[in-house]
């Protein structure tokens, strides 16, 4: 039969005399054996309790002897009579209301303006100035819209022409050809755009491309700076760098 307490065994792990796996082992075995009725547990002895001196019993039995003081409860206070309130007081309490009723009336009062004024007020007469600024701008639409159509034709011509770098006597006669088909309109629409300067700028490029063959065959380079000078009068420009010297 093991004599050994679950103290001994806490206080041999504490110390570090035995392990925590022995520690484990024996506190089960110990467990078990006391459950089982193999471990007989010893009986602790405590020594009784001190009785009091007869110093001490007297100041208790003094202590309660005396005379104590009667506490009375909150509940037993005696409550102050409502008679004794003023009347004057009365009064004013009865006439005083909380503050937020006047401003909800208020505030109903001025969303009823708001919604009469709505409500009763002439209109003014939109209809008519809607009608015509719609108008009005219908037709600066459609006019601007003529306008970029005829001014278009004018320089798509003037952009295929250019895109295709071909100077020669048979293209240009192709464009005079094609020029003299537009209107007068067309024609003066297009001489504002960039796409004539480009025109213009181009030209003389040519000129002077043909001026600087005459060192090499002379004819040629005249008869191409004059074929040129022709070309620009016929679609009306009038540069003054196209000179023949």
């Amino acid at each position: 039969m093991s004599t050994q307490t679950l103290r001994a065994l806490a206080k041999g792990y504490a110390i570090g005399s035995i392990d925590k796996e022995k520690y484990r082992k024996s506190r089960a075995e110990l467990i078990e054996g006391i459950i089982e009725g193999n471990v007989v547990l010893k009986t602790i002895d405590y020594d009784p309790p001190l009785k009091p001196n007869n110093d001490i019993e007297d100041a208790i039995t003094e202590g309660i002897s005396r005379d104590k003081t009667e506490i009375i409860s909150p509940q037993k206070k005696s409550k102050p009579a409502a008679n004794n309130v003023p009347p004057t007081i009365k009064q004013n309490v009865n006439k005083k209301k909380p503050p937020y009723i006047f401003i909800l009336l208020s505030t109903i009062i001025v969303l009823s303006l708001i919604l009469a004024v709505i409500l009763f007020y002439p209109k003014p007469p939109e209809s008519n100035s809607v009608v015509a600024v719609t108008s009005d701008n219908s037709n600066i639409s459609s006019s601007s819209i003529n306008k970029t159509n005829i001014s278009s034709a004018g320089e798509t011509l003037i952009a295929d022409f250019l895109r295709g770098k071909n100077w020669n006597e048979d293209s240009l006669d192709m464009f005079t050809e094609s020029w003299s088909a537009l209107s007068d309109q067309e024609r003066v629409s297009a001489k504002n755009t960039k796409r004539m300067q480009r025109m213009i700028d181009s030209i003389y490029k040519q000129f002077l491309e043909g001026k600087a063959l005459a060192s090499i065959d002379s004819q040629k380079a005249i008869n191409k700076q004059q074929k040129l000078i022709d070309f620009a009068n016929a679609i009306g420009i009038k540069d003054p760098r196209l000179i023949l010297e």
